[in-house]
């Protein structure tokens, strides 16, 4: 599998953006989160060519979200060692595998089944994970994931590339299926996703994350912007750039991580 079969062009550049930056993170002398895995993954694809220009913040959002998502996750699994995560539009990110998962948790990657088909080039099998061939909007891939167990839902970079109304349906169809557990994912505001839309993307926003919690049954635990863990960024050039972005209300709110629990 090759990335030109991938197809649609914001397809793989939302592929890819996160894992350069990771790469580039992993590349400094002391990288905030360290990922090796992105770094060979790149280092196999090649040289890269991208619509849109990258900058600061493409270098270092992915990195500072992926990192915020990473403590969230080690934090619910240290509570619940026999969780099932689902990792939704997994991409290339390499998760499951920088993460020290305990014994019991089954973890499953979903994303379309041409990403899965490259992924399994890069990634080795381990044990009680699973690669799922499948669009999250629809159901059928969820027949196969157990339940009566707490589950955590990881979608880093997923929803706002979907229809509000297919996010609707799948914060519902997750919710029915699962008798508790914590939802992980991040948002742009209306106003981001407007410009966003200026450079040829589809992209849902919300203002307040406490807009789904009436229209789901949830409640918001964090909502934290991605620039929010900008002093972990040791160089001091790139932390100082950071933080002045992060000032600015433009980009302050721009991105979100935000942390839901569902359930019991």
């Amino acid at each position: 599998m090759t990335l030109e079969k991938i197809g649609q062009h914001q397809v793989q550049e939302t592929l890819l953006l996160p894992l350069r930056g990771k790469a580039l993170d992993y590349r400094t002398a002391a990288p905030v989160l360290g990922d090796r895995w992105s770094d060979e993954v790149l280092s196999r694809i090649g040289p890269l060519r991208f619509k849109m220009r990258l900058g600061s913040l493409d270098r270092y959002i992915p990195v500072l979200r992926a990192h915020r998502m990473d403590e969230w996750a080690r934090e619910f699994l240290s509570r619940h060692t026999d969780a099932v995560v689902l990792h939704l539009g997994c991409g290339l990110d390499s998760r499951a595998f920088r993460l020290d998962l305990p014994e019991r948790v089954q973890w499953f990657d979903v994303d379309f089944p041409e990403v899965i088909e490259l992924r399994r080039s890069f990634y080795p099998d381990r044990p009680r994970y699973r690669l799922v061939a499948g669009s999250v909007t629809e159901p059928a891939w969820l027949d196969d994931v157990p339940v009566g167990r707490p589950v955590l839902v990881i979608a880093e970079g997923l929803l706002m590339y979907l229809s509000e109304a297919d996010v609707a349906q799948l914060l519902g169809r997750l919710i029915d299926r699962f008798g508790g557990g914590e939802l992980i994912f991040d948002v742009m505001t209306e106003a981001n996703a407007k410009i966003a839309g200026w450079f040829g993307y589809t992209v849902w926003g919300i203002g307040d994350p406490r807009e789904l919690e009436r229209t789901h049954p949830l409640t918001l635990l964090e909502a934290v912007p991605a620039l929010a863990d900008h002093r972990l960024i040791r160089s001091t050039g790139w932390r100082l750039y950071n933080a002045v972005q992060y000032r600015n209300p433009l980009y302050r709110n721009g991105i979100r991580s935000l942390r839901y629990r569902f359930g019991g």
